[in-house]
């Protein structure tokens, strides 16, 4: 089977491996079990390509090259191992150098899991050279719901095919080969989506007909995104998989979501999911959307891979990315957050660069770098302004609303009042809050609890969104000195805000 549009993260420019090039991925499905009354058993999908360039090859008895992979694959639970499979993967002979470029290093395995949560390890060593090698893990955890329709987890494919020959990619009639990563590069022309629906008769045939609905959008399982929506109206026991694609080439570079979701005939959703991708378009076209969406392509496409060399980001270190990270936290939305805090969690160094991209070039399309720039000068100001003990600038609470709201109208600082511990008060004339509402008269109190030498930590304020504590007076006052604290210039500024 041809897949030469099967794309690649990183292109050497010789044969010598340094490491092995990988990606892995991996989606939880469920199978019947038909000795178990149609009990469904989670089973989930790994898969995995290689770049053929970070192998050593040798040559067979027949003149060949070919490599060998030693695959170990690692399912464990707190209880233990629960899968463990171990292999030698070797890549197809080829008779010449070129040839050996050409081919995509790409496999399946399934495994059966119970319920709960687990954690997985793919370790992948050259046999030829064992100090070339790759690891790769993660957790997961299986949570089906109980008497409810449901989906498994949304997989983006890299092309299907309608051949019905046994291979470890066959399912439904169909070799549907899995995108082992999910950023789509400016190559990629068109998404390709697979996702199973089950125990659909759970639901009440009183509310049928069902709505089925496959989205792009920023956020999981919300609004669309320009016309990227799919809808169709679903009959009695008619749907068991959901599969097609979008031709993405007017949809710019950004951090996205595919959202597929089950509604009734009142529109209320009864199942839904979410899967999160990375689009790097640097000209998108302006074709409408609506009508190249109704186009069929299944072809696969040449890739150009960005590279992230010749951009701002190479210079950095991995702690570095990290850092930079961490310093978005404070212009993100709930579900950026969650993001940001899954890459600190599980780092990937190529795609928390290519998020970091995304997110500047968002900002300047022409020049991200400029974007990052004159970001990373507003860090420096508040590194240096609210630096805290062991930690920096814009690490504080301080430096954080510093940075997402920029400097207060007016500063009052507070080290010496009588029963009080040190405060801070922040006052903004106008203030636009991370809904979007406008809020006049904006203040945020910040105070030194006992022990805390150098740091101010936010403790109340009237800004939604943001900490909020009424109680605020039983941890700034001391009650040592007892006494009245309506006239502290706490009291004049927050009152019962």
């Amino acid at each position: 089977m041809h897949k030469a549009g099967i794309c690649f993260l990183f292109l050497f420019t010789s044969l010598k491996a340094m490491a092995i090039d990988a990606v892995v991925s991996h989606t939880m499905f469920y199978r019947t079990d038909a000795a178990q009354s149609g009990k469904k058993i989670p089973s989930i999908e790994v898969y995995w390509q290689i770049n053929p360039r970070s192998l050593h090859y040798v040559t067979n008895a027949e003149k060949k090259i070919e490599a060998h992979i030693k695959t170990d694959i690692v399912i464990t639970n707190d209880a233990g191992v629960v899968k463990e499979d171990k292999f030698i993967l070797s890549t197809v002979p080829r008779a010449n150098v070129e040839q050996l470029m050409q081919q995509n290093i790409i496999d399946l395995r399934r495994y059966s899991v119970g319920n709960g949560r687990f954690r997985i390890r793919v370790s992948l060593k050259d046999v030829a050279d064992t100090a070339n090698k790759f690891v790769y893990s993660d957790s997961f955890t299986v949570e089906p719901p109980a008497n409810a329709a449901y989906f498994s987890e949304v997989q983006l494919l890299d092309t299907t095919l309608e051949v019905a020959t046994e291979t470890p990619f066959f399912k439904n009639g169909h070799q549907q080969v899995p995108l082992c990563t999910n950023f789509l590069d400016d190559g990629k022309k068109v998404l390709h989506y697979y996702a199973e629906l089950y125990d659909a008769g759970a639901v009440s045939k009183s509310e049928y007909p069902l709505i089925q609905k496959v989205t792009i959008g920023k956020k999981p399982n919300e609004a669309h995104y320009s016309d990227f929506i799919r809808t169709d109206t679903v009959k009695v026991n008619e749907l068991t998989t959901l599969s097609g694609s979008f031709r993405i080439h007017t949809l710019p570079s950004g951090n996205y979501y595919v959202n597929v979701a089950l509604e009734n005939n009142a529109h209320k959703t009864i199942a839904h999911n979410s899967l999160f991708f990375q689009r790097m378009n640097v000209h998108p076209a302006e074709e409408d959307t609506a009508k190249s969406n109704a186009k069929s392509d299944t072809s696969l496409e040449e890739v150009n891979v960005l590279d992230l060399n010749k951009t701002f980001l190479a210079k950095f270190t991995l702690p570095e990315i990290k850092a930079i990270l961490k310093m978005l936290l404070p212009l993100s939305d709930p579900m950026e957050t969650q993001t940001i805090n899954n890459f600190l969690q599980k780092p990937d160094d190529l795609y928390m660069r290519y998020y970091i991209y995304n997110y500047f070039q968002n900002i300047n399309k022409k020049d991200p770098g400029r974007a990052w720039r004159e970001y990373s000068e507003k860090v420096i100001e508040a590194n240096k302004l609210y630096k805290g003990r062991g930690l920096r600038g814009y690490e504080t609470d301080r430096g954080f609303i510093y940075l997402r709201y920029g400097a207060p109208t007016d500063v009052i600082t507070v080290e010496n009042e009588t029963g009080a511990l040190p405060y801070e008060v922040w006052r903004y004339t106008t203030l636009t809050e991370t809904n979007h509402k406008e809020i006049v008269d904006a203040v945020f109190l910040f105070y030194k609890s006992n022990g805390m030498l150098d740091d101010f930590k936010l403790l109340h304020t009237n800004v939604e969104g943001e900490r909020q504590n009424m109680g605020w007076r039983s941890y700034l006052y001391t009650g040592s000195q007892g006494g009245d604290h309506n006239n502290s210039r706490a009291e004049q500024y927050m009152g019962n805000k």
